[in-house]
């Protein structure tokens, strides 16, 4: 039973390293299409992005829910990978358990460098698009040109109030 718990711990971190690489080439392929100005590319990927998001969700319910059972199973004081790692006594597991939380790790630190840039790419977008509608004369909604310290009541509404 035990060991059990251990092997299921183990598909759901491959399936985590499988999945976090499918989200991380789909941010890669989200900056392509930013820097690309493509946006039906963009709109496409966003759908993708939900749907990995959803079974991100799963797969990170399921490990905590294995994780857990492992932590009761060993009398570990922590359900992290990391404490389990470090109370069991089986070698090849731990070897395995190891080697997918560095894949992981790594995957991790590079999904979140993706969003940084992305991030910043989609703000300097933005800033773009902002800069070229002020020199072609757009204004922002509700300004109409003028702020709310240059209008003022006709003076026949001043008086009449």
């Amino acid at each position: 039973m035990e060991h059990n718990s251990i092997k299921n711990l183990v598909e759901i971190l491959k399936s985590q390293v499988s999945h976090y690489s499918l989200i991380r080439d789909t941010l890669l392929c989200e900056k392509t299409a930013v820097t690309s100005w493509q946006s039906d590319k963009i709109k496409e990927l966003n759908k993708t992005k939900e749907q990995l998001s959803k079974k991100e969700k799963l797969l990170e319910e399921a490990r905590k829910t294995i994780s857990l059972r492992i932590k009761e199973e060993y009398n570990l004081d922590d359900d992290t990978v990391l404490a389990i790692i470090e109370g069991i006594d089986d070698e090849e597991s731990k070897s395995e358990l190891t080697q997918l939380r560095d894949e992981l790790l790594v995957l991790v630190s590079q999904i979140s460098q993706l969003t940084v840039s992305l991030k910043v790419i989609y703000n300097t977008n933005l800033k773009i698009i902002s800069d070229i509608k002020s020199k072609m004369g757009f204004v922002p909604a509700n300004k109409y040109g003028m702020g709310k310290s240059t209008v003022s009541m006709p003076a026949a509404l001043q008086i009449t109030g």
